[in-house]
């Protein structure tokens, strides 16, 4: 069987990273570092040539190096579920170091060079990470950072998970190495809606799935609404699941008025 060099070279690359974690965490802060100024130029091109320049670039240069992989926040879970701390928001951040919390540049964005804003969610939803304790050491995202406790994030990770936004890690160079924690609408976060459109950038399910109850469920459609990835789908007044298409965001959990909604872990 042939094997491709650059599939080669990107398989010992992760070999690599995972026998010294330490390469994959400098990578992945200086690419969250100009992560901004990427999307700037990104959003340029786009405009100036009208092309995807995301798409173009993910197929050539990051190769799906670069994406969001989805982690649920714990209270839409089966209670008798037991996770690994890389499978669960809070308990991922309580291991990370957050700098605080900054502006959504996908939201702030869409609102600048748009008379009408897609959605009323708030701004300042972006939990960075990084390695020092100083706002100072990201400098072009220090004008908008806050510090923070763990429990005003918490608050806002389950004010989020109301409004039905997909919480998501953002990676680079692969998912094992992240810089922050976003919390995303399909219209304006750049990568899930380039996702939802094209399959570009990566996006990663979470390890959980959806469960419905059929004992609990009234066939009202509501999570159909609410489900991003067409996973849910109201046909002739009863509701089917695609599990193919489930991401294990947990949105459907907290917007079903039975309850009847809970993610349990995926078997292996």
């Amino acid at each position: 069987m042939t094997v491709f060099p650059y599939r080669l070279f990107h398989a010992k690359f992760d070999r690599l990273l995972k026998r010294i974690p330490l390469i994959g965490k400098i990578l992945s802060s200086i690419f969250g570092i100009f992560e901004i100024l990427m999307l700037e130029i990104f959003r340029f091109l786009d405009n100036k040539f009208n092309i995807s320049t995301i798409n173009i670039v993910n197929r050539y240069i990051f190769k799906k190096r670069w994406g969001g992989k989805v982690v649920p926040l714990n209270v839409n879970f089966d209670v008798d579920t037991k996770f690994l701390p890389s499978q669960e928001i809070l308990e991922l951040l309580s291991r990370s170091k957050v700098v605080g919390i900054g502006n959504c540049y996908c939201r702030e964005t869409q609102r600048k060079h748009s008379d009408e804003p897609n959605c009323d969610h708030p701004i300042k939803t972006c939990i960075h990470i990084g390695f020092g304790s100083s706002l100072h050491e990201i400098p072009h995202k220090s004008e908008n950072l806050e510090k923070v406790t763990k429990e005003e994030i918490k608050q806002l990770l389950e004010e989020c998970d109301q409004r039905g936004l997909v919480h998501q890690i953002i990676y680079f160079p692969n998912p094992e190495f992240y810089y922050v924690v976003c919390n995303c609408c399909p219209c304006c976060c750049v990568v899930m809606n380039k996702f939802l459109k094209s399959g570009s950038p990566q996006m990663i399910k979470s390890d959980f799935i959806a469960y419905s109850d059929p004992n609990k469920c009234n066939n009202c459609g509501l999570c159909e609404q609410w489900c991003y990835f067409g996973a849910r789908k109201l046909l002739n007044e009863k509701l089917t699941f695609s599990p193919d298409l489930c991401f294990g965001c947990g949105v459907c959990v907290s917007k079903c008025p039975e309850e009847a909604i809970i993610l349990r872990k995926k078997s292996q």
